[in-house]
Parts: structure tokens; sequence; C-alpha cells
């Protein structure tokens, strides 16, 4: 099965798609994966990629596209693939259709704007060892201190408020754009897009996402050798 899978920051994306690659054995297959391994790489993609990466901008559409298609291409994604912040832009859904690599579902997990903001803006970081903590969800021990050492923890810049929002915006109107591409008719009839409720932990988001491809019954599921996960049913 092929998957894109979509949602705004914060909502737990990357956790999903590594579960939902992990149930389906098939690859994970993220944009900043294939943007470190490209680094590592040919000079003139280094140089370009990290121009693009130090401006806060995204990664020019025809690099980019050529990158994903690349990794999509290698066998392991013969059976399928969970893509996990590709595409961003309506341009390289156009791209992956001209090499014939339309998915079967579009995974949308949906998060309203003040959950994501509170999710986002409480998120608070040792930054010499990248400890994670949330005012909310995961305190520390002592306020504004790391439990390990004490040093105080700090508040990311792209997690203030404003920076978030404006985010947010930007992800909606990439989104709307992608989706209106996607269920267009021209895609084909076995496209399904999926929208799926973002509140709850991981696992009952997870759930959730299980219960709607069971629900929409796709033409085929690939599950590494055919069979799905033990304790699982075919869609």
């Amino acid at each position: 099965m092929r998957i894109v899978l979509l949602g705004p920051p914060g909502a737990g994306k990357s956790t999903q798609a590594a579960r939902l690659a992990s149930w389906l054995r098939v690859p994970r297959v993220t944009s900043s994966e294939i943007l470190r391994a490209a680094v590592r790489g040919d000079a003139t993609e280094s140089r370009a990629i990290a121009r693009a990466m130090a401006a806060g901008d995204l990664v020019p559409n025809a690099l980019m596209n050529r990158l994903v298609l690349a990794r999509l291409g290698q066998p392991d994604c013969a059976n399928g693939f969970v893509l996990d912040g590709y595409p961003r832009t309506e341009e390289q859904a156009e791209a992956l259709g001209a090499a014939g690599i339309d998915p079967d579902h579009v995974i949308e997990i949906v998060l309203g704007e003040d959950e994501v903001v509170t999710r986002l803006t409480g998120r608070r970081v040792h930054e010499a060892s990248g400890r994670t903590y949330h005012l909310r969800f995961q305190p520390p021990r002592i306020e504004g201190r790391d439990d390990i050492t004490g040093e105080p923890l700090l508040q990311r810049a792209d997690d203030r408020e404003d920076v978030v929002r404006r985010r947010l915006a930007g992800y909606h109107a990439q989104v709307k754009a992608l989706l209106a591409y996607y269920e267009a008719a021209t895609i084909g009839p076995g496209l399904r897009h999926v929208g799926v409720d973002g509140r709850g932990s991981p696992e009952i988001v997870f759930g959730r996402i299980q219960e709607a491809l069971a629900r929409s019954r796709a033409p085929s599921i690939h599950a590494g050798d055919g069979a799905l996960p033990s304790g699982t049913t075919r869609p």
C-alpha cells in the first residue's frame, strides 16, 4: 500500500508514520531522512540543501522530487511505503503522479489550531542533551529546570505562539491545495482520502487510523509478504 500521511505541526505525524509503516511492514520514507542522506552525498546537492535550510526555505521542488523519486525506486518500496513530509506542494504531488506513483490513501491527521498551539508552545528543551519536556503533558520536576542536570530549559524559537500560528497558516494553505489535487477525478477511483481525529494518546490515534483503513476497504493492502501483522485482519 502506498500512503501519504499529512498533519499539522505537533500532530504526532512522525510517530504515526513509524507505527503505520511497522504495522504494514513497508518502509517509512521521510523527507528529513532523505535530505540528511543527500547532505552527506553529492557536493552540489549538499550546498543547495544547506542554503535552503539555512534560509528557512523549502528545498527546491526539482531537487526534492528527484531525491524522493530515487528513494521510492529502491527495492524495499516495491510493496508500498508511508510517505512522511512529502509531498508538500501540488507540484510535488504531480511529480509523483507523472512517475506513476500515485498513493492508495492520503491520510490526514486533523487537529484544531488551539490544540496545536498548546502542544507546541508548551515544549521546553534542555539544549545540551536534547531532552524534551512539556509544561502540560510532561513537566519537569522543578519548573524550568532539567531533571538530570538542573540546568535551565529553553523554548525553541519556532515553538513561540506567533511562529506556530504562522506555520499553521502555511500548512493549511499547502494541505488545501494538495487535497484539492488528490480529490480531483483525474487522479483515479482507487485513491481514498481519510481524515483522522488527532486528539488523544498516540495509541488512540493509531487505532483510529487502523479503523479508518479497514472501513475504506482498499483494493490492496500489502504487508511485506502479503499478510498483515499477527492479530490484525485485512481491510
